[in-house]
């Protein structure tokens, strides 16, 4: 919101927009369009100006524009390509990491496996003893 330049008050709504094309100045490219407000002051009566935007356009030839147009378009197509191959490699990454995890989830089954198997191998170990025992006490009672 634009301020009176004569009291201060801030303005909100301009009473006329219009657009203005600027020239460029010595050693400048392209033209300036800027949208300009006209505001009164609700105080004062004061009328003054502000712009509100600019914009700034490029005069270029017509095969430039054709050059430039055709370069966007191979970049696009690039980019999709890119994309897909993106998401293909995302894709085998899920894979991949459901595999790892699986294939640890089977290492993990191998391992406790053996653990059993060792510990049932120890269990039968200690009833043979536990018998032996229990016939040697026997005996001596």
């Amino acid at each position: 919101m634009p301020n009176c330049p004569k009291c201060g008050n801030k303005e909100s709504l301009p009473t006329r927009t219009f657009s203005v094309i600027v020239e460029p100045a010595k050693g400048e490219r392209g033209m300036t369009e800027r949208r300009v407000g006209m505001y009164t002051c609700s105080n004062c009566g004061t009328k003054f100006p502000t712009v509100i935007s600019k914009q700034r356009y490029l005069i270029v030839a017509e095969e430039q524009l054709k050059s430039i147009q055709e370069e966007l378009g191979s970049v696009k197509k690039g980019n999709e390509d890119l994309n897909t191959k993106v998401r293909g490699m995302a894709e085998q990454q899920r894979e991949m990491e459901n595999s790892m995890e699986k294939s640890a989830k089977e290492n993990e089954v191998r391992r406790l496996k053996v653990k059993l198997a060792e510990l049932e191998e120890f269990v039968t170990y200690l009833r043979k003893e536990k018998g032996e025992l229990e016939q040697k006490a026997s005996k001596i009672r």
